[in-house]
């Protein structure tokens, strides 16, 4: 990113007579040098660098005519108030027009997710308007002698250089110690320093008076979101992307002039196909890091006015507006429930989405079927107890408690599919994510076969109307279409408009093109030997792992039945524990 720096005159160098010495000279001018450029303070409103928080502020009000100290006081803010104005500001992107309508009572001004900082070390979150020390005051000079200036002028010059480094780092010093209270204000931690060492611990508590810790699912997840790699790998995906682009693009009758919010906006990519399609706004969320490089990219293709970047969790933010038309996410995980962001998805609807407003997409199906497993076995399990004649057995890992992410091909699969999991996006709840199943799965071989593995993949559906009309019926099977892998090289074109809209689907199942998402494949210790005319009955359960969140624990009862209708009836099942992380 690209800025216009403003640079501050540089000071007036230490004579070389100075008594002190030159090693100490340099360490001054290091640590002055240092903290000239912690306190380059970016504009509110445009990308201006200023060398101080004064002189951005004062860049604001000439630019801008906003003055942040008269706001804080018309609002009646304190110092948290005034911290949570300047990230909302920096975070949404609001204009001054924005900025006057807010109002004290505003929830905004309580909510702690505004104390994290946007930028980090954002000098303008520690300037305290009220302080009356400055760079720009001058040090008091030690009084002359009535017989004129002393002859050691050049050392009390030095002095008074040394006393204003002082007071620089005496003011850094209350700066931090305002940013001690912020941390124990935002995140509820205790001083370190302030804690009595020699009290006890609780065991699985917290420091100081025995909280316990909370857990955190989140931290790792978002910084994994913050690497180029996985996302040059989801936009690589064509059946993904140009999925997404061919119904925003087709379906410009949803999008004109609507308020589109985009949940987990990634680099920017749908929220730039919604701007494209028509889209009067864009509000892109994202809570990881690379809100900060969605933001240049939506700058660089030129929808800086119609896109918003807010950086945070869907959960926490807040809007400009009461509501959005429309909301687009890709939050499908490995055996699309896996990383739990529907949960959010789901939350930001109730939280923002207008009385027949649309999601997209607006259902998924999970689905699972049986395959011989072949491949994956002699990977997993065959390879380990003979390798160039050794037994490595001991190197081979869980293969039959974890859900495994492979691609398999589609002659592997020897059953029909069974949709174990329905999920319209418009009336899904976060409690009915957790689930039980039954499923039947016939034979398709005219002979015996032996099945190694059970198989999951999902099925994504767009529909152009919103609510239970939007939901296809299992009847109706999921489009397999071709998809080019250099697809990404060119803009995508929309499909053949039609009054009613289009439809879009696509499957990351072994009938269609290799997706990222890949499929899982939920290995049996015991392989069943299934004849052309018999059928596996079976439970499937799925939950969020007690112990993450974001991860999955799925269970599979099954047992071998003769022919019949399929009907999960009493009888003995087989019965496999997995995790799926």
């Amino acid at each position: 990113m690209s800025y216009q720096v403003n640079v501050a005159p540089s000071s007036a160098s230490i004579s070389s007579s100075s008594s002190v010495s030159d090693e100490e000279d340099d360490r001054l001018s290091d640590w002055a040098s240092s903290l000239g450029e912690a306190r380059q303070t970016k504009s509110l409103f445009d990308e201006t660098i200023l060398p101080t928080p004064e002189a951005a502020l004062e860049h604001d009000a000439n630019i801008w005519d906003f003055k942040l100290n008269e706001t804080c006081q018309k609002l009646g803010l304190d110092m948290f108030g005034r911290i949570r104005l300047i990230n909302l500001i920096r975070n949404a992107g609001l204009t001054k027009d924005q900025i006057d309508a807010l109002s004290p009572t505003d929830q905004l001004f309580k909510d702690d997710n505004l104390l994290k900082p946007v930028i980090p070390d954002d000098p303008l979150l520690q300037y305290d308007p009220d302080d009356s020390w400055s760079d720009d005051e001058d040090i008091s000079q030690p009084p002359q002698s009535d017989a004129g200036p002393s002859q050691t002028q050049p050392a009390s010059t030095e002095n008074s250089r040394v006393a204003q480094l002082e007071a620089e780092l005496e003011q850094a010093r209350k700066d931090l110690a305002s940013m001690r209270t912020l941390i124990s204000k935002t995140v509820g931690v205790e001083d370190d320093e302030q804690e009595d060492q020699s009290s006890p611990q609780i065991e699985g508590t917290g420091k100081g008076k025995g909280k316990a810790v909370e857990r955190d699912d989140d931290t790792h997840y978002f910084h994994s979101y913050e690497e180029n790699d996985i996302h040059e790998i989801m936009l690589k995906d064509t059946v993904r992307t140009v999925s997404y682009a061919r119904f925003l693009l087709s379906n410009p009758q949803i999008l004109i002039d609507a308020i589109v919010m985009d949940v987990g906006c990634g680099t920017g990519i749908l929220s730039m196909l919604a701007a494209k399609a028509g889209a009067k706004h864009v509000y892109a969320i994202e809570a990881s890091g690379l809100a900060v490089k969605a933001r240049e990219n939506i700058r660089r293709n030129g929808f800086a006015d119609v896109i918003t970047v807010i950086q945070g969790k869907v959960e926490d933010i807040q809007l400009p507006v009461k509501q959005v038309d429309v909301i687009v996410s890709e939050w499908m995980g490995y055996m699309l429930l896996y990383e739990s962001m529907l949960d959010s998805v789901l939350v930001a609807r109730d939280r923002f989405l207008a009385p027949g407003g649309l999601m997209a997409p607006s259902q998924t199906r999970l689905v699972i079927s049986a395959i011989t497993g072949e491949r994956t076995w002699k990977e997993r399990i065959s390879f380990w107890p003979s390798v160039y004649g050794f037994d490595l057995s001991e190197m081979q890992g869980p293969a039959f408690e974890e859900g495994l992410t492979e691609v398999v091909d589609k002659e592997e699969v020897v059953t029909t599919e069974a949709v174990v999991r329905d999920i319209n996006s418009h009336t899904a709840t976060i409690k009915s994510l957790d689930f039980h199943s039954t499923f039947t799965l016939r034979s398709t071989s005219s002979s015996e076969v032996e099945i190694k593995a059970f198989l999951t993949h999902f099925d994504t559906f767009f529909s152009p109307v919103s609510g239970e009309v939007s939901h296809i019926p299992l009847e109706e099977d999921v489009d397999i279409l071709p998809f080019g892998d250099d697809e990404y090289e060119r803009p995508v074109q929309p499909l053949d408009h039609s009054d009613k809209g289009m439809k879009v689907s696509f499957t990351t199942g072994p009938r269609g093109k290799y997706t990222h998402w890949k499929q899982v494949v939920f290995l049996l210790r015991k392989p069943i030997v299934l004849k052309s005319n018999q059928q596996i009955v079976g439970r499937f359960f799925c939950k969020k792992s007690p112990t993450n969140s974001r991860e999955l624990d799925v269970e599979i009862h099954y047992r071998v039945v003769e022919g019949g209708n399929g009907d999960v009836g009493e009888g003995a099942y087989d019965v496999q524990c997995y995790k799926v992380r």
